[in-house]
């Protein structure tokens, strides 16, 4: 990835989150997990090799077309830097930096710099976190 490339989420039709860009995947303490460009995690929570993205999809059912919620606004001037995703326990994705969603429909919504997205696959607003997971058997 070249340094002025924006960090980019795609949540793929009834499977993972293709994550690109300059990203940094920690624990909730701080444990540095995964440095990359491009990485594939795990939304429908079944994957064995959590956070990152097992195939477990397939077989699990995860069910959701990898569009964004049309609510989302254009990203028009994506700004660079590093994107740290914080595993918090039991829970959601949460995004340090900035970045964009990219839908399978091709749709970008606008850039932030902060969010929570769903790895437990049952939030009804996917690809972002509805807590959904609270209350569940989602472990991670």
């Amino acid at each position: 990835m070249s340094d002025d490339s924006p960090n980019v989420l795609s949540p793929q039709p009834d499977g993972p989150l293709r994550v690109t860009g300059d990203i940094k995947i920690v624990t909730d303490e701080g444990a540095t997990v995964f440095v990359g460009d491009e990485t594939w995690l795990c939304r429908c929570g079944h994957s064995k090799n959590k956070p990152f993205c097992d195939g477990s999809h397939a077989e699990a059912g995860l069910q959701d077309p990898g569009i964004l919620l049309r609510s989302a606004r254009p990203a028009e001037h994506p700004r660079a830097g590093s994107l740290t995703i914080i595993l918090r326990p039991n829970g959601p994705l949460r995004m340090d930096g900035p970045y964009i969603l990219e839908g399978a429909d091709g749709a970008r919504s606008e850039c932030a710099e902060k969010g929570s997205l769903c790895r437990c696959g049952r939030s009804a607003t996917k690809p972002m976190c509805d807590g959904a997971h609270k209350g569940s058997d989602f472990e991670a």
